[in-house]
């Protein structure tokens, strides 16, 4: 039989050793010391820790808020509703200094923003989802029946829904392509990606608020 040897760990790391190894440390120390600076960067602070959670939570109701504000810049026409998941933001924000490192703790994938244009009939499809699945969203007046998880009252921009007008739908590309969602949503009327990855949208978002002065 093979006899095994423990192998002590050390949690003291050497440097390199080699003149290889010395030269390529001594290479990618440039990028290794940008990179840490651009991810230690404070894009904002915020007053009070931010979670996520149903059936709304300031995080949801955060990211859902940005995601259209950003993502219309983007599309250059207003969009009516924003849905993102739950399952997507991994961590919660804390309170004081927000970092790009922790934007990509909160939001590790690389999805991108899509923009769905969607029928009356179809948009009420995605209430209906929404309404069971408690996922964050933005630019809707949802309340809910909890004995039946159906729509009580729907209002989008302040209007009721109208089944026979369009609306435009912001997402990620997985939800639209990939999740529950998807088959809700897959007769749309028109699909835009923006090229736009929803962790790129959330720096930007919360950098422009701190040079607002703004948490």
């Amino acid at each position: 039989p093979v006899k095994l040897q423990p192998i002590a760990i050390s949690d003291t790391v050497t440097a390199p050793s080699s003149a290889l190894s010395q030269t390529v440390d001594k290479y990618l120390k440039p990028y290794h010391d940008s990179l840490d600076a651009q991810m230690t960067a404070v894009l904002t602070t915020s007053p009070r820790r931010l979670t996520k959670g149903t059936p709304e939570s300031e995080l949801g109701n955060l990211m859902a808020d940005l995601f259209r504000e950003m993502g219309q810049e983007r599309f250059g026409k207003p969009i009516d509703v924003a849905v993102t998941n739950n399952g997507g933001i991994r961590t919660d924000l804390p309170e004081g200094n927000i970092t790009l490192g922790k934007v990509y703790e909160v939001m590790p994938f690389d999805n991108d923003l899509v923009v769905l244009t969607l029928s009356g009939a179809t948009m009420q499809k995605v209430i209906d989802y929404l309404a069971q699945r408690k996922e964050p969203q933005s630019g809707l007046k949802l309340v809910v029946d909890k004995a039946t998880n159906k729509p009580k009252e729907v209002l989008i921009g302040g209007k009721p829904l109208n089944t026979e007008q369009t609306y435009t739908l912001i997402t990620s590309d997985y939800m639209a392509m990939s999740s529950d969602l998807a088959p809700i949503v897959k007769n749309n009327q028109g699909y835009k990606a923006l090229n736009y990855l929803m962790r790129d949208a959330m720096a930007d978002y919360l950098r422009r608020k701190g040079k607002q002065g703004q948490a």
